[in-house]
């Protein structure tokens, strides 16, 4: 680029591989932006079908159209885009979807006016398949932080990346089908995310998304993403602790018996004191989501037994600080009948 002219404020980044068939509409959705001031890089990764002609049937200058000569995959097309982009933001957009008009406006905004940010996504909305199902996640970047324990918290044709944030950071080949959830993980360490609480961006859900055709190896990668997290905070780990990681930070609530409740609630503990000493996450959050975890875990144990009774008690005594005999006996009757394991949960999870 020549010296005398200005960069853009965004460059956006659109990897493509035979996705003629959408594609059109996810362009148009670009240009059409109340925010205007971008250059759209446009990597085709040696596509097969009319992807280059739906292309170049555009016209629009802010098009920077990059061919690569052999399919080199998306991990190495994404790397090779970022070396590619000028921008002092960095906007990602997939083939087959379709950004809010309003979406680049709005995080321009957010990362203009707050520096400490290096990371903006937006809510997303699934449509195809699994039609107007909006996909929130949370705001702040500790909560970010802390849910990525479990699962990726951003998503990612949703983003606009802060250049320098990035410090050269790039994607990993070894991580295919989930490569922006393991980008982030180690990302979240060095600058401060957000999500805008709006759904900017239709997801078009079909059979041939990647999350779909590569369902197994993402399961896979997933627990190694976790199994990393771990490690970063030193804390010794196995297939069992990577497991209740998931069953805690994950956005879905899995059933268990009460053996495993205990397991869970002893990892829970090692992760605080692991954490007390590494001060990554924010310890009080920590708490909090684990507790709300464990309290809607155990309302899914459908019966409780004898030992779950013994080890809460046990490894809870100051619950029975500061009450009458005749209150604690009436508490121990309930759990022994089964009944109300709410309140106690309450009690044991909740307690100041």
């Amino acid at each position: 680029m020549d010296e005398d002219i200005k960069a853009p404020k965004i460059s956006v980044l659109l990897p493509v591989y035979n996705g003629g068939e959408y594609l059109q509409t996810a362009i148009d959705s670009i240009l059409n932006q109340t925010f205007s001031d971008f250059e759209f890089i446009i990597i085709n990764d040696a596509s097969t079908d009319d992807s280059e002609k739906v292309i170049l049937s555009n016209t629009d200058s802010r098009i920077v159209y990059i061919k690569n000569e052999q399919n080199l995959g998306l991990i190495k097309t994404l790397n090779k885009g970022l070396d590619l982009c000028k921008g002092e933001y960095i906007a990602r957009m997939d083939q087959d979807d379709i950004a809010n008009p309003t979406r680049f406006e709005k995080q321009n905004t957010v990362l203009d006016h707050n520096l400490e940010i290096g990371v903006c996504g937006t809510w997303f909305t699934f449509f195809g398949t699994r039609e107007n199902t909006v996909v929130k996640h949370p705001e702040y970047h500790e909560q970010i932080k802390i849910a990525t324990l479990g699962y990726c918290a951003i998503g990612h044709p949703t983003v606009m990346l802060r250049k320098t944030a990035l410090q050269n950071l790039r994607y990993d080949e070894d991580y295919q089908a989930v490569e922006d959830y393991e980008f982030w993980s180690r990302l979240v360490r060095i600058t401060q995310f957000y999500n805008i609480q709006e759904s900017l961006l239709d997801y078009r859900f079909h059979d041939t998304n990647i999350s779909v055709k590569e369902n197994d190896r993402q399961i896979i990668s997933v627990k190694r993403i976790i199994e990393n997290q771990l490690n970063y905070l030193e804390l010794d780990n196995n297939s069992d602790f990577i497991r209740y990681c998931e069953a805690i930070f994950q956005t879905y609530s899995r059933k268990l018996d009460p053996n495993d409740f205990i397991e869970l609630v002893s990892f829970a503990n090692k992760l605080e004191s692991a954490n007390q000493i590494k001060q990554f996450y924010d310890a009080n959050l920590l708490k909090e989501t684990i507790r709300k975890s464990l309290f809607a875990l155990y309302d899914k144990i459908e019966k409780d037994d004898f030992r779950l009774i013994l080890f809460l008690f046990k490894n809870k005594k100051d619950l029975l600080k500061g009450k009458s005999i005749k209150y604690n006996l009436k508490l121990m009757t309930k759990i022994s009948l089964g009944k109300n394991k709410l309140q106690l949960v309450r009690k044991l999870f909740y307690k100041n």
